[in-house]
């Protein structure tokens, strides 16, 4: 099985018929929980969500106004004219996903994957870069303590970063779920995608 590529001393393998495995262990990502489905959001604006504006790069400055206390923040939420994160009713900060439902505007919360309502995985950008399939929109699987569940590609994380699962994974998986302090800290996950087969429902989104 060759290895692709080593991150947080885990081995990415990939095998001949183009599966790509790898076992780490699991955080938990509310990206594009933007209450679709009348699910819970990942950010609101009070910071009752089910994630910590602070790690989604934002706080709330002395005016009570949520702002992005980073640059690389503006990546992660849907802006305002202003450059910072725009308010949708209820309260609502919509944050994206490298996946988008094309179908709908960017600037729409429910063009992106629901982190609270679907499984899925986020990968680094070293399986896009050294795969030549399509990664993004691609079959995933997750595997836990003999339990298993089917995931989409459905974001991207951070080159220095691997294993990553959407709250509903975690859920499906019977693991600890809330984004602030949920996960598994222990390289015990079984990760496994293969580039270029859609998950059913998504397409192949190049790149």
């Amino acid at each position: 099985m060759p290895i692709i590529g080593i991150i947080e001393g885990c081995e990415i393998h990939q095998d001949a018929d183009g599966r790509v495995h790898f076992t780490a262990d699991a955080a938990i990502d509310a990206d594009g929980a933007n209450g679709q489905h009348g699910a819970a959001p990942a950010y609101k604006e009070d910071d009752s969500g089910s994630e910590a504006l602070a790690n989604g790069g934002m706080r709330i400055n002395a005016h009570e106004k949520v702002i992005c206390a980073y640059d690389w923040a503006r990546s992660v939420v849907i802006l305002n004219t202003d450059n910072e994160p725009k308010i949708f009713p209820g309260g609502i900060i919509a944050s994206r996903t490298w996946y988008r439902h094309r179908d709908r505007p960017a600037g729409d919360p429910a063009a992106y994957v629901d982190a609270q309502t679907v499984p899925y995985i986020v990968v680094p950008p070293l399986i896009v870069q050294r795969v030549t399939p399509v990664v993004r929109g691609s079959r995933a699987r997750v595997t836990w303590r003999d339990r298993s569940v089917e995931c989409v590609v459905a974001d991207l994380g951070p080159g220095n970063k691997i294993g990553e699962l959407s709250i509903a994974a975690a859920d499906a998986l019977g693991m600890p779920s809330s984004p602030r302090h949920g996960g598994v800290n222990h390289k015990e996950v079984l990760y496994e995608l293969w580039p270029g087969v859609a998950m059913n429902g998504y397409e192949l989104q190049p790149a």
